[in-house]
C-alpha cells in the first residue's frame, strides 16, 4: 500500500540511513525505545491495518508502548497457513497477529533505513521503492545494452532453513542495542502453530529452534 511517512519518522530515517552509508563499520546502539515511540507506533499500525485507524486505537496502542518499555512483550504463535506455489505445490507462510505485525513494522522503520545503507545497488528484493517490475527494467537495459547471459538461481526453502545463530551475527555487525537484538530472537523463536482440517492446533517450533524463520511476517525479508 502507499502510505506517506511523515516527516518527523522521514527526518529520522534518513539520519540513520546517512550514518550509515558514512560509516559502514559503525555499530548502533540505543534504538530499542525508538521502536515504542508514539508516533512510530501508529504509523506501523496504519500499515498493518491498511487504513487510518479506527476507535479506540490509542489506548491499544499505549498498551503495546507500555509492554515494550517495560521489557514484558512476548510475541505470539504464528499461524501457518499454506498457499499455492505457481509451480505447482504449496507454501508455507507464518502469519503473526495483529499485534505482533504492529510491533515488527514498527522495528522495520527503525532498523530498514541502517540495512538499506548496506545493500548493493542491483539488489531489488524486499527493498522499499522498489519492483520486480524495476529488476525487469534494469534487466531490459542491460540486455540493450548487449548483454545476453542471464543466470537464474533459487535458494531452496532458504526462510525455513536459514540458522539463526548466523543471522543473529550479520545484524549485530550493525545493531548492539542488546534490547533490539532480543526483540528480533523472540520474533525467530515465536512458535507456529499448526491447524487441522477440524480447526484444532498443534504448536512447533519455540525457543529450542535453531533454524527458519516464518514467510508472512514482516520483518523476515
Amino acid at each position: 500500500m502507499s502510505l506517506k511517512t511523515p516527516i518527523r519518522i522521514w527526518t529520522f530515517q534518513r539520519k540513520l540511513y546517512l550514518k550509515a552509508k558514512a560509516e559502514p563499520d559503525f555499530r548502533f546502539y540505543l534504538l530499542y525505545d525508538k521502536i515504542y515511540r508514539t508516533d512510530i507506533l501508529l504509523h506501523a499500525y496504519r500499515f498493518a491495518e491498511a487504513n487510518g485507524g479506527s476507535a479506540g486505537v490509542d489506548e491499544w496502542l499505549s498498551g503495546i508502548r507500555k509492554k515494550l518499555h517495560a521489557k514484558t512483550y512476548r510475541p505470539q504463535p504464528v499461524l501457518r497457513v499454506m498457499i499455492p506455489k505457481p509451480g505447482g505445490g504449496r507454501r508455507p507462510l507464518g502469519i503473526p497477529t495483529i499485534r505482533d505485525r504492529v510491533i515488527q513494522t514498527a522495528a522495520k522503520l527503525v532498523l530498514e533505513p541502517i540495512f538499506e545503507a548496506d545493500l548493493e545497488p542491483n539488489a531489488y528484493g524486499y527493498r522499499p521503492k522498489r519492483s520486480a517490475l524495476d529488476a525487469i527494467r534494469a534487466v531490459h537495459e542491460l540486455l540493450c545494452k548487449g548483454y545476453t547471459d542471464v543466470v537464474d538461481a533459487v535458494l531452496s526453502k532458504y526462510f525455513d532453513t536459514i540458522p539463526h545463530s548466523e543471522l543473529m551475527q550479520c545484524v549485530a555487525r550493525r545493531i548492539v542495542d542488546r534490547h533490539v537484538l532480543r526483540l528480533i530472537k523472540l520474533w525467530l523463536k515465536a512458535p507456529v502453530e499448526n491447524r487441522d482440517k477440524d480447526g484444532r492446533g498443534r504448536l512447533s517450533g519455540g525457543r529450542k529452534s535453531k533454524k527458519g524463520t516464518p514467510q508472512g511476517g514482516v520483518m523476515t525479508p
